[in-house]
This record gives C-alpha cells, sequence and structure tokens, in this order.
C-alpha cells in the first residue's frame, strides 16, 4: 500500500515505522508552499498528514485538496496531539481518520481495511 505523507521532517519516526511496517511511502515532504499538489499525482492508497506542528497550514491544505476533488476515495489520516485542530476536515474529508503518533500505524491499517471494503 503506498502512503503519501505530508510532514514536517522525514526523519520523524513514524514515518520510518510506516516503512518498517510495509508501507511504501513514495512521497514525503514538508507542507509548505504548492508541494501538497503533488499528492494528485503519487496515486496513494492513504494520505496522512501531520498535524502536530502548524495545524493551520495542515489543514489548509488538506482542505484544498479536498474541494479538487483530489482526495476522492483516498482516506485521510490526521496525526495530531488536539483532535480539534482537525475538526475543520470532518465537513470536507468523507474517510478522516483522527490519531495521535502512537495509534498512527494502527489508525493506517483502519483507515485502509476499510477503504479496501467500500
Amino acid at each position: 500500500m503506498r502512503v503519501a505523507v505530508l510532514c514536517w521532517e522525514e526523519s520523524r519516526p513514524w514515518v520510518s515505522a510506516l516503512r518498517q511496517g510495509g508501507f511504501s511511502v513514495p512521497w514525503v515532504e514538508e507542507p509548505k508552499g504548492e508541494v501538497h499538489r503533488q499528492v494528485a499525482g503519487v496515486e496513494a492508497d492513504l494520505l496522512l498528514v501531520d498535524l502536530t506542528r502548524l495545524p493551520e497550514q495542515g489543514v489548509e491544505m488538506v482542505g484544498i485538496l479536498a474541494d479538487e476533488g483530489a482526495l476522492d476515495g483516498v482516506p485521510v489520516v490526521v496525526v495530531t496531539q488536539k483532535s480539534e485542530d482537525a475538526g475543520a476536515l470532518s465537513d470536507k474529508v468523507t474517510q478522516l481518520t483522527i490519531t495521535t503518533p502512537k495509534k498512527m500505524i494502527a489508525a493506517v491499517e483502519a483507515a485502509l481495511a476499510q477503504r479496501s471494503k467500500i
């Protein structure tokens, strides 16, 4: 399974954990500028978004992608310490999972399992 990741630091332990868990992480980038627009070209099975730092920027980028239809059928897992940071996305993303860094792998697996049922 291919997981596109918008995170602040590629060295984040959970990015390594995804790779060690057998997930293909074809693209890891800091969510700045227009780089988030590359998500549509990755053909990912899931989008993982880091909201642990500068959550407003991550929420804005996911909102733009959702408005453009780039997330149609793509589950989005948001990693945050405060679930209220992702609250604005619940109206825009149909397959949204909000989780903490410690539960990230389980959330990714559950979201992908749910996607395969749809």
